[in-house]
């Protein structure tokens, strides 16, 4: 029994190390939705990128920090992720971006 539950604390730390070790990877897009769970990133001459948004996801507006609801369908975003458990890309920063100029 004790044998086994170094091996589940191992697993465990081993897990978390290599999550701390996993760079950002940064998406940049127009917010097609967002809801609680997930941000649909449209991308130009790509296919829209659907990403995990958790209770740890940031929000920003230029330096300040700001609520989920205030990110809008339309609005250019840069996207911070990591993988999640699933290897699928979970949103840690989502920075909205001045519009862009003509």
């Amino acid at each position: 029994m004790k044998v086994w539950f170094l091996v589940v604390c191992a697993i465990g730390a081993l897990a978390l190390a290599q999550d701390a070790a996993q760079p950002l990877a940064s998406f940049a897009g127009t917010v097609k939705r967002i809801n609680a769970t997930t941000l649909t990133l449209a991308r130009q001459d790509q296919e829209d990128l659907e990403i995990s948004c958790t209770h740890k996801t940031h929000y920003f507006k230029g330096d300040k920090k700001i609520k989920r609801e205030e990110v809008q369908r339309g609005d250019r975003v840069s996207v911070e992720t990591k993988l999640d458990l699933y290897l699928r890309p979970e949103a840690v920063n989502v920075r909205v971006l001045p519009p862009e100029k003509p």
